[in-house]
């Protein structure tokens, strides 16, 4: 069987953005103010986004686990263009020190697709 693998990496940036959607589209409330730190567990990959605003105490960060990063970063690559076939598997991870999805397409064994005979 043949394997195609696709790496998709994402920056802090696209991760915030993704997380700050997600949060919107769940209902989750959050803090007034800007974005401003993104902490990623690299061995667990969770996540957490913290808010600040001119003049008022930091608030304590919003906190998502692994199944919400991979969802939130899923609907970024649907709404940025970037190909995620559905029936693909998908692993998030963290290489070269940055968050990415490994995507895996398996495609069927070519003698179910064409008789080859050989003489």
């Amino acid at each position: 069987m043949t394997s195609e693998y696709r790496v998709v990496f994402f920056d802090d940036r696209e991760i915030a953005m993704a997380l700050i959607e997600h949060a919107r589209t769940q209902g989750t409330k959050l803090p007034a103010g800007k974005a401003t730190k993104l902490e990623i567990d690299r061995a667990t990959l969770t996540a957490k986004l913290g808010f600040s605003r001119r003049g008022a105490p930091e608030e304590a960060p919003i906190e998502f686990n692994s199944a919400a990063l991979a969802q939130a970063l899923i609907r970024y690559c649907k709404k940025a263009g970037i190909p995620l076939p559905v029936k693909a598997n998908k692993e998030l991870r963290v290489m070269d020190d940055r968050v990415a999805f490994i995507v895996e397409l398996q495609r069927p064994p070519a003698d179910t697709l064409i008789p080859i005979e050989y003489q």
